[in-house]
């Protein structure tokens, strides 16, 4: 780089801006040299202000930490004592629950067993009933089949008969079937 060289304007042109902001200047970097010198000493201030602070603040902290420490060491035993008599509730819950439990299956297995046994009794009684029925009815049948043979009943009659026993044999089904339904 060059160096330029200065013409008697810009020397000029320098007094000039001496004499018009010269006062100005130097006013300016006094009153930011006092600025300076003022943040300083507040710097300063506030520095010894957090440090006097910050050790009261651990004196207290210490404190507290020691009565934390307390109280935490009493809640922890605390919590110990009723975590085990929680447990103990617990198992205890659990023990009546399996007692119930095994009483309850006991009691529906018996239910169960009868219910089995009465519905057993209840098939073979309307199986007897109904055997009982079904021979009554072609006994019925055969009598009536006889008394044709004997009479020599019209086709037309017979026909008739025929169809009044299929709907009496119809209707005691649906008597029949109508029990076992319930």
């Amino acid at each position: 780089m060059t160096e330029k060289k200065q013409t008697p304007a810009s020397g000029e042109l320098e007094n000039l801006r001496e004499i018009l902001f010269g006062n100005q200047v130097r006013a300016t970097e006094d009153r930011l040299n006092q600025l300076e010198e003022t943040v300083q000493k507040q710097h300063r201030d506030l520095t010894d202000a957090l440090n006097k602070q910050a050790a009261a603040q651990r004196d207290a902290t210490d404190a507290s930490e020691k009565a934390l420490k307390t109280q935490l060491s009493n809640q922890a035993n605390t919590a110990q004592a009723n975590h085990q008599a929680l447990e103990e509730s617990l198992n205890q819950l659990r023990a009546d629950h399996k007692r119930l439990m095994d009483e309850m299956q006991a009691a529906f297995t018996q239910e169960l067993e009868n219910l089995r046994s009465s519905l057993t009794d209840h098939i073979r009684r309307m199986q007897n009933e109904s055997r009982q029925r079904d021979d009554d009815l072609r006994q019925e049948l055969l009598t009536v089949s006889n008394w044709l043979d004997n009479k020599l009943t019209p086709r037309l009659n017979l026909g008739q008969m025929l169809i009044d026993i299929g709907q009496q044999l119809q209707s005691d089904n649906g008597n029949t079937a109508s029990p076992e339904d319930e």
